[in-house]
């Protein structure tokens, strides 16, 4: 286990030890747990408890007494990001009007599981990289990538208070849309099926339908099959999977289908893609990515 601390407001602990990783703890900030690489773990905290997987991260409150295992015998790889209060000041010196610290409180202040953005997923990728890796604690790029990482949990818990606050009353519209699709990017990797979705949305499988296909434009299961296309291709530019690896873990169970889907989406097979190098951003400045040629 490796611990590294930032000025004592972000901490970044890596695990591989599965036996380790069982053990209880808490944090003097919230933390932010991130499976990596093929681990699958279940987070205790008090009387909850969560499963959590390459694809969604949870959030702990500060000083919950919490323990993360990994299924006997297997491997376990979990990073997790502690954050102070000096990184919520920089979110909010960075974003102002656009955050407010009442919402963000609320948000860290329960257990909670998001879906983990391709976004987040490469701050995290990055984060890593920065200070195990290069060593490099306090440079520019680990305080804005920490910035980021703050502020996307601030975005994602607030649109994940607004769904758990708003009335019960069926709304065929854009919120119920909006709901249904959230829903679906937090079990992107899972079988679910039309009738798990309308039930979780509180309507009927032809009203989330019609309203899914109006606001989105596509039924929810060309949605899917989508999204997982998308994440396919964010995980074969990383370099670090194989095809039939990545067409397992996104849920083909055979390389060809996943191959022919691939080329349907993107015009060209899942072997022509190479890594990407995005380099990192001077402190405050937005990533910049190498132009794509052809």
């Amino acid at each position: 286990m490796r611990r590294y601390a930032f000025d004592e407001e972000v901490r970044l602990v890596i695990e591989r030890d599965a036996d380790a990783l069982a053990r209880a703890r808490a944090y003097e900030g919230a933390a932010m747990v991130f499976p990596m690489e093929h681990t699958v773990v279940e987070l205790e905290a008090g009387e909850a408890r969560v499963a959590i997987d390459r694809a969604r991260f949870a959030v702990v409150p500060a000083k919950a007494r919490h323990r993360v295992s990994a299924a006997r015998g297997a491997s376990a790889h979990v990073v997790t990001i502690v954050i102070g209060a000096g990184a919520w000041k920089l979110v909010a010196r960075e974003y102002g009007a656009f955050v407010d610290e009442r919402i963000f409180a609320k948000i860290i202040g329960e257990l909670r599981v998001f879906a983990r953005t391709r976004w987040v997923d490469e701050l995290v990728q990055r984060y890593v990289f920065e200070r195990d890796v290069c060593e490099k604690h306090a440079s520019r790029a680990a305080r804005f990538l920490e910035t980021e990482l703050v502020k996307e949990l601030f975005f994602l818990g607030r649109e994940q208070l607004e769904r758990h606050t708003r009335s019960s009353v069926l709304f065929e519209g854009g919120a119920l849309a909006t709901r249904a699709r959230a829903w679906l990017e937090e079990h992107l990797f899972e079988d679910v099926s039309t009738a798990a979705l309308a039930k979780q949305c509180g309507a009927s499988e032809s009203t989330v339908l019609r309203a899914f296909r109006r606001e989105i434009g596509v039924a929810p299961a060309i949605y899917v099959r989508r999204r997982r296309l998308e994440e396919a291709r964010h995980l074969l530019e990383t370099g670090r999977y194989q095809v039939t690896e990545v067409a397992a873990r996104v849920g083909y169970d055979n390389p060809s289908a996943f191959a022919v889907a691939f080329r349907a989406q993107f015009g060209v097979p899942p072997s022509r893609v190479r890594p990407e190098v995005a380099s990192l951003p001077a402190y405050g400045e937005p990533p910049r990515r190498p132009r794509r040629r052809g």
